[in-house]
């Protein structure tokens, strides 16, 4: 995935976390976030370069978390873009 494409990510994380590290988002709701549909063509999913920067961690029952570290980054990306 491109840097947009992760950057889009973390938005969707933010958005379906409610801004909070450690709760669970299913891949599925990540998908309708950002528009991808059942049977999509495009490159799957790949949070694992997010996960490797400490942005985000796969949970055991297979959804995916911003952590502490990825929450101050978006908070600090939207301070720096005065959003």
């Amino acid at each position: 995935m491109s840097r947009r494409d992760l950057a889009h990510m973390l938005t969707a994380l933010w958005r379906l976390s409610g801004g909070e590290a450690d709760v669970a988002v299913a891949v599925a709701d990540l998908d309708e976030v950002i528009g991808r549909g059942r049977g999509d063509m495009r490159t799957p999913l790949n949070l694992q370069s997010l996960e490797e920067e400490g942005l985000v961690v796969l949970l055991a029952d297979g959804g995916w978390a911003l952590t502490a570290q990825g929450v101050a980054w978006i908070v600090q990306d939207r301070r720096l873009s005065d959003r």
